[in-house]
């Protein structure tokens, strides 16, 4: 029965092949092509050029040239000298283990100009440098579904650079810069006007900015690593609707920005040692309608630098062995911060105002001294997230060479005693007596 089934059936495709090469005798060349790309689209496969240094291809672009869309590039083994490398065409790149492209310090190394572009499995180094030009490792202007993937830059002005690209993604890459200063350095992946992209798994390190955004949108940012930045470990500016999950911000001069944008989802991101005169873990500037979730601030001189922000929701965060948790400038209002930890802060809130419409909710306060007789695991009285030194030091930051003085000391025991001299606004109404886990 199942070999009458499967003689039925080529007996069919048999006849379908003879009706297409009638059909082919009666239309045009061209019109019968369509047709058959269109019925069989996997009949048509690109094809491969082999790439080495003893091949009859012996360069890069020579092989680019040779290419037609939807074609491969093999490259073996070797260090190809090649300058400044246009690609026009839809084609793949695909090193082997080894393989180091050198732009000569020309312009970029790569410079991608049509969609669908993949390069996979590369060490590319040698941008030029520029007063003038941005130039980078790789990049790529008004394009979509470009894919990079495993790709090392380093002595790169700029890494990876988009400019006006959509549906496009870098993903297990690494770039290495060679920034000195925020002037002359670039950033190691820059995204202009770019939208529905994909950054994942990348890592960056001695860039200006290691991430830097603007006036891009609908992003994922996920599982990247952004350490010792001259500047930001990410920069971003007029960028909404954008995600970043499982990051690690990592001993940056200054940690992270996010400035004038809205709707940002920040979770699950690990801001770490970012310490300095002026360092923060995270930069909020004018930012609304946002969520910062399950984050960690750790080792940094200002955990989060809260400056003209609304409608912010600060949701299970752990704050831990920072200068300041959370600086809370006047123009910030209705915000909440609620079910975060904070534990071993040198100051967990201060501000430079005496009233708030932010709210304080259900917070663990390592230095909360209150108590618990009904045994619900809140605190049975306000804890004042604010304490008087605090704010001083807000208001007049020269004070802080008086912390931990006798003078201060005698303050802070005035203060218990008469606690009106702190603005009571600031005041978690029902703190957690144990740590959120």
């Amino acid at each position: 029965m199942k070999t009458h089934h499967l003689t039925k059936i080529k007996d069919r495709f048999k006849v379908s092949i003879l009706h297409l090469f009638v059909f082919r005798l009666s239309m045009p060349l061209s019109l019968f092509t369509f047709f058959f790309l269109i019925t069989f689209p996997g009949s048509i496969v690109g094809k491969t050029h082999t790439v080495c240094q003893n091949c009859s291809i012996s360069s890069v672009k020579h092989a680019i040239q040779m290419a037609n869309g939807g074609d491969t590039i093999q490259i073996k083994k070797g260090t190809y000298k090649e300058g400044f490398i246009p690609i026009a065409k839809s084609i793949t790149i695909i090193g082997e283990p080894g393989v180091v492209v050198d732009g000569q310090k020309e312009k970029h190394v790569f410079g991608i100009y049509h969609d669908s572009v993949k390069i996979l499995n590369l060490k590319i180094i040698g941008s030029g440098i520029s007063d003038l030009a941005e130039y980078a490792g790789v990049y790529a202007e008004k394009v979509k579904h470009c894919y990079f993937e495993n790709l090392v830059l380093e002595n790169n002005v700029y890494g990876f650079y988009l400019s006006e690209t959509s549906q496009c993604t870098i993903k297990n890459s690494s770039s290495i810069g060679n920034a000195e200063n925020e002037v002359l350095g670039g950033n190691g992946i820059h995204l202009w006007s770019s939208h529905n992209n994909k950054i994942i798994g990348n890592h960056l390190e001695k860039h200006r900015d290691g991430i830097y955004l603007e006036f891009s949108e609908h992003l994922q940012i996920e599982n990247n690593e952004a350490k010792e930045n001259i500047r930001y470990g990410m920069h971003f500016m007029f960028s909404n609707e954008n995600r970043f999950s499982n990051n690690t911000f990592k001993n940056n001069s200054a940690g992270v920005a996010v400035m004038y944008s809205r709707k940002i989802f920040m979770e699950k991101n690990q801001f770490l040692e970012n310490w300095g005169e002026s360092s923060n873990g995270i930069l909020l500037k004018d930012i609304s309608e946002s969520v910062l979730s399950q984050n960690l601030f750790q080792g940094n001189t200002i955990a989060v630098f809260a400056d003209g922000i609304t409608k912010i929701e600060f949701i299970e965060n752990n704050f831990i062995d920072n200068g300041w948790g959370i600086k809370i400038l006047g123009n910030t209002d209705h915000n909440q911060i609620k079910n975060n930890n904070f534990i071993q802060n040198v100051f967990d809130i201060s501000t430079n105002t005496k009233s708030t419409t932010n709210v304080f909710f259900q917070n663990y306060w390592d230095h909360y001294e209150g108590y618990d007789l009904n045994a619900d695991q809140f605190g049975d009285v306000p804890h004042k997230t604010i304490h008087f030194f605090g704010y001083w030091i807000a208001v007049y930051p020269f004070l802080m060479i008086l912390y931990e003085s006798p003078v201060v000391l005698f303050l802070q025991g005035i203060e218990k005693a008469f606690p009106i001299v702190t603005p009571i606004e600031f005041e978690d109404k029902q703190p957690r007596m144990k740590v959120r886990i």
